[in-house]
């Protein structure tokens, strides 16, 4: 990006940037329009190309801003605690959940990272490196004693994995449909505690076993 750029406020860089990750992620690079992209940000096309060099620039623009969100308002949420592998699934996804429905350009171009070749090779060791944090996320300082001793624990935590995404991809129709009110974020999660009940009662030990 050019020093023109740079010196837009950051609500306006924001806009620009996350437009592009909305036409990147859905068409791909080599696809992807930069007239499209002009018409949904509201700005002229000399004016784009004012801001970056070419539409490859652009494309590398918009990778380096949705890492650089993503770890620092994504990540830096995320403490390993100790705590059961259930109750670690619950926070992980309520945090994601809330980034995700407040940031949905950024969260579906970070997904479109993982998988881009060629123009987005540099980033791979990136990638790599969030995959790396992923798996230390899920497992962490997890108390896996909490687990019943006559199931299998691997197969279990597949099921509850399971389980959480598709009441997350439940929870992301219904907004799709009906909209969110991120005031009530909290009380859709409060929904969720029924089903976090039963799965301690389906994989984990009683008290005192």
């Amino acid at each position: 990006m050019k020093t023109p750029f740079r010196n837009l406020a950051d609500s306006q860089q924001y806009h620009i940037l996350t437009t592009a990750m909305a036409e990147f992620s859905e068409h791909g690079y080599k696809a992807a329009s930069t007239n499209r992209i002009v018409g949904a940000a509201g700005i002229s096309k000399g004016l784009l190309y004012y801001y970056f060099e070419n539409k490859e620039a652009l494309y590398l623009s918009t990778a380096e801003f949705a890492y650089d969100h993503f770890t620092t308002h994504l990540l830096g949420r995320f403490m390993t605690e100790a705590e059961g592998f259930i109750e670690r699934l619950a926070r992980l996804s309520r945090i994601k959940h809330v980034y995700f429905t407040q940031h949905p350009e950024i969260a579906r171009f970070v997904t479109h990272m993982y998988y881009a070749e060629g123009l987005l090779e540099a980033y791979q060791s990136k990638m790599q490196k969030l995959r790396e944090w992923s798996l230390r996320a899920m497992y962490d300082n997890v108390d896996m004693t909490l687990f019943r001793t006559d199931i299998d624990r691997e197969t279990a935590m597949k099921m509850i994995g399971w389980t959480f995404e598709g009441y997350i991809k439940e929870m992301e129709q219904y907004f799709e449909k009906e909209g969110i009110d991120f005031d009530q974020v909290d009380t859709y999660f409060e929904q969720f505690g029924g089903y976090l009940d039963t799965m301690r009662k389906l994989y984990y030990k009683e008290a005192g076993q």
